[in-house]
């Protein structure tokens, strides 16, 4: 039972790490210093595109969707097709069962419980993510400065500004949280973990001919 314990947690996209400590970012290229004028220039387009407040609008959007399609998914598939590959054992122990049958055995308020984690987990990365936007905001502009040069930015500038700009501009960012998108991915989910044995399989064989890893005790020795 125990392989399955884990196979239900969520997953959270990483945000960009803009506000990280110095040493935990690093960058084998140092980067070029920034023209002025495009930075300038490409502030206002950032203010369009992102607005503050964007991260706040994808994590609500994306909460009930997540719950109500790529979980369930998840929970319907068989549980042995999941580890059969990696744990023969449990696949075994499983049987034709699925995955949401396992957890209510182990725990019959799984399903109450991770609507519960799932809502404290979103609001509290939902706060993390906007104490980080200004960070984000920040580290977009620098990539639009580099990418893109004034009169570009300038042009987008203005297209933002007409009725259809201001349209795209404010939705951009949280299309991928539209239901269509969402959708999509919740077929994503099923598929990969029904494809993470055949992966960690691979991953067994192009590392086999390593030597074991060896975990030194607290003292060093």
């Amino acid at each position: 039972m125990a392989a399955f314990a884990t196979i239900g947690a969520p997953t959270f996209a990483q945000v960009p790490a803009t506000n990280a400590p110095a040493g935990l970012v690093s960058s084998t290229v140092p980067l070029s210093a920034i023209d002025p004028a495009r930075l300038a220039a490409a502030r206002p387009v950032i203010d369009q595109v992102w607005p503050l407040g964007t991260y706040q609008r994808i994590m609500r959007a994306t909460m009930d969707q997540v719950l109500n399609g790529t979980m369930s998914s998840m929970y319907g598939m068989k549980a042995a097709d999941l580890v059969k590959g990696t744990d023969p054992k449990a696949a075994k122990e499983a049987g034709d069962r699925t995955l949401g049958e396992m957890m209510a055995q182990n725990d019959p308020a799984y399903q109450e419980r991770m609507r519960r984690t799932m809502r404290v987990m979103t609001d509290e990365m939902t706060a993390l993510m906007t104490r980080m936007e200004p960070g984000v905001r920040d580290a977009l502009a620098s990539a639009y400065a580099r990418r893109f040069t004034a009169d570009q930015l300038g042009e987008l500038r203005r297209f933002f500004a007409t009725p259809t700009g201001r349209a795209y501009a404010a939705d951009s960012m949280t299309l991928m949280a539209s239901p269509e998108m969402m959708a999509q991915m919740q077929q994503f989910a099923p598929q990969m973990m029904a494809a993470m044995p055949g992966i960690m399989a691979k991953v067994e064989a192009a590392t086999k001919d390593l030597p074991p890893a060896t975990r030194k005790s607290q003292s060093g020795k």
